[in-house]
Protein backbone atom coordinates (compact mmCIF):
# COMPACT_ATOMS: atom_id res chain seq x y z
CA UNK A 1 0.00 0.00 0.00
CA UNK A 2 2.80 2.35 0.87
CA UNK A 3 4.25 2.11 -3.01
CA UNK A 4 0.23 2.12 -4.44
CA UNK A 5 0.46 5.60 -1.83
CA UNK A 6 3.42 7.02 -3.59
CA UNK A 7 2.31 6.52 -6.93
CA UNK A 8 -1.26 8.03 -6.21
CA UNK A 9 0.49 10.76 -4.64
CA UNK A 10 2.64 11.86 -7.45
CA UNK A 11 -0.05 11.46 -10.05
CA UNK A 12 -2.19 14.24 -7.39
CA UNK A 13 0.53 16.74 -7.44
CA UNK A 14 1.52 16.28 -11.06
CA UNK A 15 -2.01 16.79 -12.07
CA UNK A 16 -2.47 19.56 -9.27
CA UNK A 17 0.44 21.51 -10.50
CA UNK A 18 -0.18 21.23 -14.09
CA UNK A 19 -4.19 22.57 -13.36
CA UNK A 20 -2.69 25.36 -11.15
CA UNK A 21 -0.44 26.52 -13.87
CA UNK A 22 -3.35 27.01 -16.34
CA UNK A 23 -4.67 28.67 -13.78
CA UNK A 24 -7.39 26.62 -11.67
CA UNK A 25 -8.02 26.51 -8.34
CA UNK A 26 -6.34 23.87 -6.68
CA UNK A 27 -5.20 21.62 -3.45
CA UNK A 28 -3.12 18.63 -2.80
CA UNK A 29 -2.84 17.79 1.02
CA UNK A 30 -1.75 14.37 2.19
CA UNK A 31 -0.63 13.48 5.09
CA UNK A 32 1.34 11.04 6.66
CA UNK A 33 -0.23 6.92 7.69
CA UNK A 34 -2.20 6.72 10.98
CA UNK A 35 -0.36 5.65 13.68
CA UNK A 36 -2.23 2.17 15.14
CA UNK A 37 -3.03 4.24 18.26
CA UNK A 38 -5.20 6.80 16.02
CA UNK A 39 -6.76 3.67 14.14
CA UNK A 40 -7.73 2.46 17.89
CA UNK A 41 -8.97 5.43 18.75
CA UNK A 42 -11.03 5.44 15.99
CA UNK A 43 -12.65 1.83 16.21
CA UNK A 44 -12.87 2.44 20.05
CA UNK A 45 -15.15 5.41 18.92
CA UNK A 46 -17.29 3.47 16.33
CA UNK A 47 -17.48 0.30 18.30
CA UNK A 48 -16.30 -1.54 15.24
CA UNK A 49 -13.16 -3.04 13.80
CA UNK A 50 -12.01 -1.29 10.38
CA UNK A 51 -12.05 -3.24 7.58
CA UNK A 52 -8.66 -4.79 6.82
CA UNK A 53 -8.44 -2.71 3.09
CA UNK A 54 -9.03 0.63 4.60
CA UNK A 55 -6.90 -0.15 7.60
CA UNK A 56 -4.34 -0.75 5.66
CA UNK A 57 -5.16 2.90 3.07
CA UNK A 58 -5.00 4.71 6.39
CA UNK A 59 -2.06 2.92 8.27
CA UNK A 60 0.27 2.16 5.31
CA UNK A 61 -0.47 5.03 3.01
CA UNK A 62 -2.27 7.83 4.31
CA UNK A 63 -4.52 8.86 7.35
CA UNK A 64 -5.78 11.54 5.72
CA UNK A 65 -5.65 13.11 1.70
CA UNK A 66 -7.83 16.04 -0.09
CA UNK A 67 -7.47 16.26 -3.38
CA UNK A 68 -9.23 19.24 -5.22
CA UNK A 69 -9.01 21.60 -8.55
CA UNK A 70 -12.07 23.44 -10.45
CA UNK A 71 -11.31 25.68 -13.72
CA UNK A 72 -11.83 28.62 -14.67
CA UNK A 73 -15.18 30.10 -15.30
CA UNK A 74 -14.07 30.72 -18.97
CA UNK A 75 -13.26 26.97 -20.15
CA UNK A 76 -16.21 25.74 -21.59
CA UNK A 77 -16.13 21.73 -20.77
CA UNK A 78 -17.34 18.44 -22.38
CA UNK A 79 -18.93 17.47 -19.11
CA UNK A 80 -19.82 19.48 -16.07
CA UNK A 81 -16.89 18.33 -13.81
CA UNK A 82 -14.67 19.66 -10.99
CA UNK A 83 -12.40 17.55 -9.04
CA UNK A 84 -12.51 16.28 -5.38
CA UNK A 85 -11.40 13.38 -3.38
CA UNK A 86 -10.12 13.04 -0.17
CA UNK A 87 -10.86 11.09 3.63
CA UNK A 88 -9.66 11.34 7.13
CA UNK A 89 -9.08 8.46 9.62
CA UNK A 90 -10.52 11.42 12.48
CA UNK A 91 -14.09 12.42 10.35
CA UNK A 92 -15.14 8.44 9.79
CA UNK A 93 -18.09 8.12 11.05
CA UNK A 94 -21.49 6.26 9.99
CA UNK A 95 -23.50 7.85 7.60
CA UNK A 96 -27.23 7.95 8.55
CA UNK A 97 -29.74 9.64 6.22
CA UNK A 98 -31.73 12.95 7.45
CA UNK A 99 -34.73 11.13 7.93
CA UNK A 100 -32.93 8.12 10.00
CA UNK A 101 -31.68 7.51 13.39
CA UNK A 102 -28.87 5.81 14.06
CA UNK A 103 -29.29 2.01 14.99
CA UNK A 104 -27.57 -1.09 14.67
CA UNK A 105 -29.43 -1.84 11.24
CA UNK A 106 -28.80 1.87 9.75
CA UNK A 107 -24.43 0.73 10.42
CA UNK A 108 -24.01 -0.08 7.20
CA UNK A 109 -22.58 2.98 5.63
CA UNK A 110 -19.49 4.57 6.80
CA UNK A 111 -19.06 8.57 5.55
CA UNK A 112 -15.70 9.13 3.53
CA UNK A 113 -15.82 12.26 2.50
CA UNK A 114 -18.60 14.68 2.57
CA UNK A 115 -19.05 16.96 -0.80
CA UNK A 116 -19.22 20.41 -0.92
CA UNK A 117 -22.92 20.14 -2.08
CA UNK A 118 -24.61 17.88 1.19
CA UNK A 119 -23.32 14.61 -1.41
CA UNK A 120 -21.46 11.96 0.46
CA UNK A 121 -18.82 9.06 -0.66
CA UNK A 122 -19.79 6.33 1.55
CA UNK A 123 -17.89 2.59 1.83
CA UNK A 124 -20.26 -0.24 2.08
CA UNK A 125 -19.55 -2.10 4.78
CA UNK A 126 -22.19 -4.67 4.07
CA UNK A 127 -20.00 -5.05 0.47
CA UNK A 128 -18.19 -8.50 -0.16
CA UNK A 129 -15.06 -6.20 0.47
CA UNK A 130 -16.74 -4.37 3.27
CA UNK A 131 -15.05 -1.30 1.35
CA UNK A 132 -17.19 -0.92 -1.65
CA UNK A 133 -17.33 2.72 -2.52
CA UNK A 134 -21.00 4.10 -3.37
CA UNK A 135 -22.13 8.46 -3.89
CA UNK A 136 -25.15 9.14 -1.89
CA UNK A 137 -26.87 12.08 -3.48
CA UNK A 138 -28.35 14.53 -0.74
CA UNK A 139 -31.14 15.46 -3.56
CA UNK A 140 -32.52 12.41 -4.32
CA UNK A 141 -31.52 10.31 -1.35
CA UNK A 142 -30.11 8.01 -4.24
CA UNK A 143 -27.22 5.67 -4.51
CA UNK A 144 -24.85 4.98 -6.99
CA UNK A 145 -22.14 2.19 -7.08
CA UNK A 146 -18.56 3.63 -7.63
CA UNK A 147 -16.15 1.22 -7.14
CA UNK A 148 -16.15 -2.82 -5.37
CA UNK A 149 -13.14 -1.45 -2.86
CA UNK A 150 -11.80 1.23 -1.69
CA UNK A 151 -8.38 0.91 -3.68
CA UNK A 152 -10.42 0.40 -6.80
CA UNK A 153 -12.65 3.64 -6.83
CA UNK A 154 -8.96 5.82 -5.80
CA UNK A 155 -7.22 4.23 -9.10
CA UNK A 156 -10.14 4.92 -11.35
CA UNK A 157 -11.04 8.29 -10.06
CA UNK A 158 -7.04 9.19 -10.30
CA UNK A 159 -7.08 8.21 -13.86
CA UNK A 160 -10.13 9.86 -15.01
CA UNK A 161 -8.51 12.89 -13.10
CA UNK A 162 -9.84 12.97 -9.97
CA UNK A 163 -13.41 13.78 -10.86
CA UNK A 164 -15.72 14.23 -8.00
CA UNK A 165 -17.47 14.08 -5.99
CA UNK A 166 -21.39 15.61 -6.42
CA UNK A 167 -23.76 13.65 -7.83
CA UNK A 168 -23.48 15.06 -11.34
CA UNK A 169 -20.34 14.01 -11.70
CA UNK A 170 -19.63 10.13 -11.74
CA UNK A 171 -22.78 9.15 -14.13
CA UNK A 172 -20.82 9.54 -17.78
CA UNK A 173 -18.31 7.73 -16.39
CA UNK A 174 -19.73 4.94 -15.02
CA UNK A 175 -20.96 1.30 -16.02
CA UNK A 176 -22.54 -1.20 -14.20
CA UNK A 177 -19.50 -1.81 -12.20
CA UNK A 178 -18.97 1.35 -11.29
CA UNK A 179 -16.13 3.78 -12.48
CA UNK A 180 -15.19 2.54 -15.76
CA UNK A 181 -12.07 4.80 -17.25
CA UNK A 182 -12.40 2.95 -20.53
CA UNK A 183 -15.93 3.52 -21.35
CA UNK A 184 -16.38 6.37 -24.37
CA UNK A 185 -17.60 9.40 -22.13
CA UNK A 186 -14.46 8.69 -19.85
CA UNK A 187 -11.75 8.67 -22.68
CA UNK A 188 -13.25 11.30 -24.54
CA UNK A 189 -12.95 13.36 -20.76
CA UNK A 190 -9.02 11.66 -20.70
CA UNK A 191 -8.61 13.35 -24.39
CA UNK A 192 -9.84 16.66 -23.31
CA UNK A 193 -8.23 17.15 -20.04
CA UNK A 194 -4.63 15.78 -21.50
CA UNK A 195 -5.44 18.45 -24.30
CA UNK A 196 -6.41 21.06 -21.85
CA UNK A 197 -3.02 20.48 -20.11
CA UNK A 198 -0.98 19.94 -22.83
CA UNK A 199 -1.74 22.58 -25.67
CA UNK A 200 -0.21 26.31 -25.93
CA UNK A 201 -0.92 29.20 -28.11
CA UNK A 202 2.28 28.80 -29.95
CA UNK A 203 0.65 25.49 -31.10
CA UNK A 204 -2.65 26.53 -31.71
CA UNK A 205 -2.41 29.22 -33.61
CA UNK A 206 -0.77 27.85 -36.15
CA UNK A 207 -3.92 26.08 -36.94
CA UNK A 208 -7.60 27.31 -37.04
CA UNK A 209 -9.34 24.62 -35.69
CA UNK A 210 -7.01 23.96 -32.91
CA UNK A 211 -6.99 27.76 -32.50
CA UNK A 212 -10.88 27.44 -31.53
CA UNK A 213 -10.60 24.60 -29.42
CA UNK A 214 -7.38 26.40 -27.16
CA UNK A 215 -10.06 29.56 -26.84
CA UNK A 216 -13.21 27.13 -25.84
CA UNK A 217 -10.44 26.39 -22.73
CA UNK A 218 -9.06 29.34 -22.09
CA UNK A 219 -11.25 32.22 -23.37
CA UNK A 220 -10.17 35.03 -24.88
CA UNK A 221 -7.46 37.75 -24.34
CA UNK A 222 -5.34 40.13 -26.35
CA UNK A 223 -3.12 37.64 -28.04
CA UNK A 224 -5.13 34.78 -28.55
CA UNK A 225 -7.13 37.29 -30.37
CA UNK A 226 -3.81 38.91 -32.42
CA UNK A 227 -3.94 35.09 -33.01
CA UNK A 228 -7.55 35.38 -34.74
CA UNK A 229 -6.44 38.34 -36.58
CA UNK A 230 -4.40 36.84 -38.86
CA UNK A 231 -6.81 34.63 -40.35
CA UNK A 232 -9.80 36.21 -42.42
CA UNK A 233 -13.08 36.76 -40.25
CA UNK A 234 -15.96 35.11 -42.50
CA UNK A 235 -13.34 32.09 -42.20
CA UNK A 236 -12.80 32.55 -38.26
CA UNK A 237 -16.95 32.85 -38.31
CA UNK A 238 -17.57 29.80 -40.56
CA UNK A 239 -15.18 27.76 -37.91
CA UNK A 240 -17.21 28.76 -35.23
CA UNK A 241 -20.60 28.00 -36.63
CA UNK A 242 -19.21 24.87 -37.68
CA UNK A 243 -17.81 24.21 -34.25
CA UNK A 244 -21.22 25.22 -32.38
CA UNK A 245 -23.22 23.05 -34.78
CA UNK A 246 -21.41 19.81 -33.81
CA UNK A 247 -21.88 20.70 -30.19
CA UNK A 248 -24.53 18.76 -28.69
CA UNK A 249 -24.97 19.92 -25.59
CA UNK A 250 -26.91 23.90 -25.52
CA UNK A 251 -25.36 25.51 -23.14
CA UNK A 252 -22.15 24.72 -24.16
CA UNK A 253 -23.17 25.74 -27.92
CA UNK A 254 -24.34 28.82 -26.97
CA UNK A 255 -21.19 29.58 -25.09
CA UNK A 256 -19.45 28.69 -28.45
CA UNK A 257 -21.59 31.41 -30.54
CA UNK A 258 -20.72 34.34 -27.58
CA UNK A 259 -16.83 33.46 -28.02
CA UNK A 260 -17.71 34.09 -31.56
CA UNK A 261 -18.28 37.18 -30.95
CA UNK A 262 -15.54 37.84 -28.50
CA UNK A 263 -13.49 37.41 -31.42
CA UNK A 264 -14.64 38.78 -33.95
CA UNK A 265 -17.07 41.93 -32.19
CA UNK A 266 -18.12 44.11 -35.18
CA UNK A 267 -16.98 41.95 -37.68
CA UNK A 268 -20.23 39.47 -36.81
CA UNK A 269 -22.32 42.43 -36.79
CA UNK A 270 -24.07 41.05 -40.17
CA UNK A 271 -24.51 38.00 -38.65
CA UNK A 272 -25.86 39.16 -35.29
CA UNK A 273 -28.40 41.56 -37.16
CA UNK A 274 -29.13 37.89 -39.00
CA UNK A 275 -30.01 36.68 -35.90
CA UNK A 276 -32.90 39.14 -34.84
CA UNK A 277 -35.03 38.23 -38.21
CA UNK A 278 -38.27 36.57 -37.77
CA UNK A 279 -36.34 33.37 -39.47
CA UNK A 280 -32.90 33.32 -38.17
CA UNK A 281 -30.51 31.21 -39.52
CA UNK A 282 -30.08 29.46 -36.23
CA UNK A 283 -31.94 29.72 -33.16
CA UNK A 284 -30.34 31.56 -29.80
CA UNK A 285 -31.79 32.49 -25.96
CA UNK A 286 -32.41 36.25 -25.37
CA UNK A 287 -29.48 36.11 -23.34
CA UNK A 288 -27.09 34.92 -26.00
CA UNK A 289 -28.67 37.34 -28.39
CA UNK A 290 -28.05 39.97 -26.20
CA UNK A 291 -24.62 39.20 -25.35
CA UNK A 292 -23.63 39.11 -29.07
CA UNK A 293 -25.65 42.61 -29.59
CA UNK A 294 -23.76 44.38 -26.99
CA UNK A 295 -20.15 43.24 -28.54
CA UNK A 296 -21.04 42.90 -31.81
CA UNK A 297 -23.26 46.17 -32.91
CA UNK A 298 -22.77 49.39 -32.27
CA UNK A 299 -23.80 50.31 -28.81
CA UNK A 300 -27.14 52.34 -29.86
CA UNK A 301 -28.22 49.36 -32.53
CA UNK A 302 -27.64 46.85 -29.87
CA UNK A 303 -29.24 48.59 -26.99
CA UNK A 304 -32.66 49.77 -29.20
CA UNK A 305 -33.05 46.01 -30.17
CA UNK A 306 -32.43 44.84 -26.27
CA UNK A 307 -35.09 47.70 -25.50
CA UNK A 308 -37.70 46.88 -28.26
CA UNK A 309 -36.86 43.29 -26.62
CA UNK A 310 -37.50 43.96 -23.17
CA UNK A 311 -40.64 45.89 -23.98
CA UNK A 312 -41.97 43.20 -25.69
CA UNK A 313 -41.44 40.86 -22.53
CA UNK A 314 -43.32 43.79 -20.66
CA UNK A 315 -45.99 42.87 -22.53
CA UNK A 316 -46.80 39.63 -21.04
CA UNK A 317 -45.64 39.59 -18.04
CA UNK A 318 -44.21 42.02 -14.71
CA UNK A 319 -40.55 42.88 -15.98
CA UNK A 320 -38.08 41.99 -13.23
CA UNK A 321 -34.53 43.21 -12.04
CA UNK A 322 -33.08 39.66 -12.68
CA UNK A 323 -34.49 39.64 -16.56
CA UNK A 324 -33.46 43.33 -17.29
CA UNK A 325 -29.55 42.54 -15.79
CA UNK A 326 -29.43 39.05 -18.03
CA UNK A 327 -29.94 41.40 -21.10
CA UNK A 328 -28.73 44.46 -20.37
CA UNK A 329 -25.68 43.94 -18.28
CA UNK A 330 -23.07 43.36 -20.99
CA UNK A 331 -23.82 46.54 -22.70
CA UNK A 332 -22.33 48.31 -19.75
CA UNK A 333 -23.73 51.79 -20.41
CA UNK A 334 -24.86 54.72 -18.72
CA UNK A 335 -27.84 54.27 -21.23
CA UNK A 336 -29.41 52.14 -19.61
CA UNK A 337 -30.34 54.01 -16.53
CA UNK A 338 -32.39 56.67 -18.29
CA UNK A 339 -34.61 53.43 -19.80
CA UNK A 340 -34.61 51.84 -16.26
CA UNK A 341 -36.14 55.17 -14.68
CA UNK A 342 -39.84 54.00 -15.19
CA UNK A 343 -39.38 50.08 -15.41
CA UNK A 344 -37.92 49.37 -11.82
CA UNK A 345 -40.27 48.43 -9.14
CA UNK A 346 -39.70 46.27 -5.69
CA UNK A 347 -38.65 44.27 -5.00
CA UNK A 348 -35.56 45.55 -6.60
CA UNK A 349 -33.00 42.72 -6.88
CA UNK A 350 -31.46 41.99 -9.86
CA UNK A 351 -32.20 45.98 -10.40
CA UNK A 352 -29.28 46.87 -8.14
CA UNK A 353 -27.18 44.26 -10.21
CA UNK A 354 -27.86 46.39 -12.98
CA UNK A 355 -27.32 49.68 -12.13
CA UNK A 356 -23.59 48.87 -11.20
CA UNK A 357 -23.18 47.22 -14.12
CA UNK A 358 -24.02 50.27 -16.10
CA UNK A 359 -21.20 52.52 -14.58
CA UNK A 360 -23.19 55.26 -13.00
CA UNK A 361 -21.56 58.72 -12.39
CA UNK A 362 -21.71 60.21 -9.26
CA UNK A 363 -24.16 62.71 -10.36
CA UNK A 364 -25.57 59.49 -10.95
CA UNK A 365 -25.57 58.38 -7.86
CA UNK A 366 -26.55 61.37 -6.20
CA UNK A 367 -29.45 61.74 -8.34
CA UNK A 368 -31.00 58.47 -7.71
CA UNK A 369 -30.27 58.88 -3.91
CA UNK A 370 -32.75 62.05 -4.23
CA UNK A 371 -35.02 60.22 -6.27
CA UNK A 372 -38.08 57.72 -5.47
CA UNK A 373 -37.81 55.06 -2.54
CA UNK A 374 -36.64 52.54 -5.17
CA UNK A 375 -34.40 54.14 -6.89
CA UNK A 376 -32.74 55.33 -3.42
CA UNK A 377 -32.83 51.63 -2.14
CA UNK A 378 -31.47 50.51 -5.25
CA UNK A 379 -28.31 53.07 -5.14
CA UNK A 380 -27.92 51.79 -1.33
CA UNK A 381 -27.45 48.43 -2.48
CA UNK A 382 -25.10 48.76 -4.91
CA UNK A 383 -23.04 51.55 -3.34
CA UNK A 384 -21.31 48.76 -1.39
CA UNK A 385 -19.21 47.36 -4.70
CA UNK A 386 -19.80 50.71 -6.39
CA UNK A 387 -17.40 52.32 -4.02
CA UNK A 388 -15.47 48.96 -2.89
CA UNK A 389 -14.87 48.97 -6.99
CA UNK A 390 -12.97 52.15 -6.75
CA UNK A 391 -12.94 53.80 -3.59
CA UNK A 392 -12.66 57.15 -2.42
CA UNK A 393 -11.20 57.52 -6.54
CA UNK A 394 -14.71 57.47 -7.77
CA UNK A 395 -16.25 60.43 -5.68
CA UNK A 396 -14.53 64.16 -5.42
CA UNK A 397 -14.83 65.45 -1.42
CA UNK A 398 -18.23 67.63 -2.37
CA UNK A 399 -19.88 64.74 -3.52
CA UNK A 400 -19.28 61.97 -1.03
CA UNK A 401 -20.53 64.79 1.56
CA UNK A 402 -23.66 65.27 -1.10
CA UNK A 403 -24.24 61.72 -0.53
CA UNK A 404 -23.65 61.07 3.29
CA UNK A 405 -26.30 64.09 3.80
CA UNK A 406 -28.64 61.92 1.55
CA UNK A 407 -27.90 58.52 3.41
CA UNK A 408 -28.71 60.17 6.81
CA UNK A 409 -31.86 61.68 5.30
CA UNK A 410 -32.11 58.45 4.02
CA UNK A 411 -32.17 56.70 7.78
CA UNK A 412 -34.13 58.87 9.34
CA UNK A 413 -37.03 57.97 6.63
CA UNK A 414 -36.57 54.50 6.73
CA UNK A 415 -39.07 52.68 9.39
CA UNK A 416 -37.62 48.69 8.84
CA UNK A 417 -34.75 47.38 10.50
CA UNK A 418 -33.17 46.37 7.32
CA UNK A 419 -33.66 49.12 5.65
CA UNK A 420 -31.98 51.31 8.60
CA UNK A 421 -28.98 48.75 8.70
CA UNK A 422 -28.21 48.91 4.75
CA UNK A 423 -28.08 52.77 5.04
CA UNK A 424 -25.94 52.30 8.33
CA UNK A 425 -23.36 49.81 6.28
CA UNK A 426 -23.09 52.55 3.59
CA UNK A 427 -22.53 55.14 5.93
CA UNK A 428 -19.85 53.25 7.50
CA UNK A 429 -18.43 52.52 3.66
CA UNK A 430 -18.11 55.82 2.81
CA UNK A 431 -16.84 56.95 6.59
Amino acid sequence: MKEQMNVWKRQWQELIQALGQKGANTRCNVGPPAAESELAEVEARLGIRLPLELRSLLKEGAGKAYVYWDLPDAAILPFEVSGELGWDADQLDFFVTPDEEVSGETQRYLSLHPAGNGDELLLDLHSASETAVVHWAHETAEYLLLAPKITDFIGKVTALGCVGAEEWQYPEFCGEAGLDPEKPASRQWMAWLNEYLTLTLAQAQKELSLLLRYAEMFGMDQETAEAFGRYDADEVLQAFLERAEQERDSHNKEAILCLAGDVLKEKAADFVRSLWAETPPLEVSRSTLAYLSAHCLPEDEGLERVFRLLEQLAATQKLSGYQANSLLQDFHSRRVLGWMEDKIAFPYGGWDTLYVHSQPTPSDIVQWLGGSDVQRQIVIAALPVLYGNTGAELFSPVELQQIRCLLEQALDEAVLKKEKQAVRDALGLLA
